[in-house]
């Protein structure tokens, strides 16, 4: 059986990898994940397009500090008023929030070794790079999940 390369699937879901500069808002990210629902993650680039970090879902959250736990006074006040959001994300940007200890992979690199990565990260996405580190892509883990459904399907497990 042929070993599946990561370009073979990557554009399954996201076609397009979710970019931003090191100095865009935290409002604009935000804005960036409720736009792209499939989105888990977004990654942080210089002006050369090189991978500088990656800002997830929970990065996000964290940094509002929306408290989740009084969710169920949430239904009883429309206005919402029961998140406690910082004031301090409005000053903020992606650099002070990404984490620039990144990880990635290549187009040839086999499947397994992003879901590798992905499952010691914790992830839902991990960026696809290439030689020079240049986002070109992103593999989401529900491609991953593409992909076995596929296979499973076809052995008649």
């Amino acid at each position: 059986m042929k070993e599946t390369k990561v370009e073979e699937i990557r554009k399954l879901i996201t076609v397009k990898p979710s970019v931003v500069v090191e100095k865009e808002s935290i409002d604009n990210i935000i804005k960036i994940f409720i736009e792209n629902p499939v989105t888990r993650a977004v990654y942080v680039v210089d002006k050369k397009n090189r991978l500088q970090g990656i800002i997830t879902m929970q990065d996000i959250l964290k940094k509002v500090s929306i408290d989740f736990s009084s969710l169920s006074s949430i239904y009883a006040d429309s206005s919402f008023s029961s998140y406690n959001i910082a004031s301090s994300w409005n000053k903020s940007n992606a650099e002070d929030i990404m984490d620039p200890e990144y990880y990635f992979v290549y187009d040839q690199d086999p499947i397994e070794k992003a879901f590798n990565l992905l499952f010691i990260n914790k992830a839902g996405e991990i960026p696809v790079v290439n030689k020079d580190e240049e986002i070109i892509g992103d593999l989401n883990i529900i491609e991953l999940l593409v992909l076995w459904y596929q296979n499973h399907n076809k052995s008649g497990d």
